[in-house]
């Protein structure tokens, strides 16, 4: 069964708009962190279950790829997909969709599951494990994702 990726809504606070009138660029990634935080809290790592086990989750690498103008005031809604895991590592893409559901933006991100006592990375516990492999297994797998693993580079 596939299911649909989880969703993250928000509006653009107005404190979120540059000078050029759009989203400022460093918003868009408050707003990919935001709406991965919640995700991870509805997968079961919320702030109680972050304290109780002594165990999270941290950002390793990400990029955004920019492709439509958001403004101040724009519902905006954050689409969530496991591209691939491991025992300790999410590797995450998210896009960002304007209120007409235009992909404005994409996000790739590397996330770790550290141990919060020693401070290194440690493997996912348990449930957090198969919750993983649910979301994974029940989302459609067979895409290609043109925004994955873009570099940065003048092309010649």
């Amino acid at each position: 069964m596939t299911v649909k990726a989880y969703e993250y809504k928000t509006t653009v606070p107005m404190g979120w708009v540059d000078h050029n009138g759009h989203m400022n660029d460093g918003e868009y990634g408050r707003a990919f962190s935001d709406a991965g935080m919640v995700w991870l809290a509805q997968m079961g790592l919320d702030t109680e279950k972050i304290e109780e086990i002594s165990y999270t989750i941290f950002t390793l690498e990400n990029h955004i790829v920019y492709q439509k103008e958001v403004f101040g005031g724009d519902e905006i809604t954050v689409r969530i997909r496991i591209h691939d895991y491991d025992a300790k590592r999410l590797h995450v893409f998210m896009t960002l969709h304007d209120p007409h559901g235009d992909q404005c933006a994409a996000y790739e991100v590397m996330y770790m599951g550290m141990d919060r006592q020693t401070g290194r990375p440690a493997p996912f516990p348990e449930f957090f494990a198969r919750t993983v492999a649910d979301y994974y297994s029940m989302q459609d797998n067979d895409v290609d994702i043109k925004e994955m693993g873009r570099t940065i580079g003048i092309r010649r």
